[in-house]
């Protein structure tokens, strides 16, 4: 029977990590079928789907130290469901991105407009970057989106589109 497990972690940053996590699992017989890696400031963070036998997940669980051990990551695991078996209610798919100058809060103030109308964030992705000719911070947010069928799409937009004008950011907001 497919068991599945999520691995998290984060640690110094170094060539050939990925190459390193996924050889072990995949000697193993274990699969990544989703994850997200990247590395902020000096170290690398890590969030991974694996899927595999219950006997081979088992295998892992008993070995986890050892994975820790060769990779110098500090890693967690936790048992989960397969992704088809999350149960959600009927959604709309949409994607946003909010961008402009940085500034504290940005993130905090759209999530809350998220969190009141029960959306839910299927992933997002934050980055800071110098403008072109300035050199100005500019600070970049993308997010996939899980919009409940019963929202107003029409009110929320609006609501997200009068922060954005009141923080001078540009925002796109569209179905996927």
């Amino acid at each position: 029977m497919k068991k599945y497990l999520v691995i998290s972690g984060s640690g110094p940053d170094r060539v050939g990590l990925v190459d390193e996590i996924s050889a072990y699992l995949s000697s193993h017989k274990l699969n990544i079928e989703d994850s997200r890696m990247a590395v902020l400031g000096g170290e690398f963070a890590l969030i991974l789907l694996v899927s595999g036998e219950e006997k081979d997940i088992n295998w892992l669980k008993k070995h986890f130290a050892e994975l820790a051990s060769r990779t110098g990551l500090k890693l967690s695991s936790r048992d989960t469901i397969a992704p088809t078996q999350r149960a959600l209610k009927q959604i709309i798919p949409y994607q946003m991105t909010v961008s402009g100058m940085d500034h504290p809060g940005i993130v905090r103030e759209f999530t809350a407009i998220l969190h009141k109308y029960t959306i839910n964030i299927e992933s997002m992705e934050t980055k800071l970057s110098p403008a072109p000719l300035s050199g100005t911070t500019i600070f970049k947010l993308e997010c996939k989106l899980a919009i409940p069928a019963e929202v107003k799409i029409g009110k929320l937009k609006a609501e997200l589109s009068r922060t954005a004008e009141q923080d001078n950011l540009d925002l796109d907001f569209e179905p996927l």
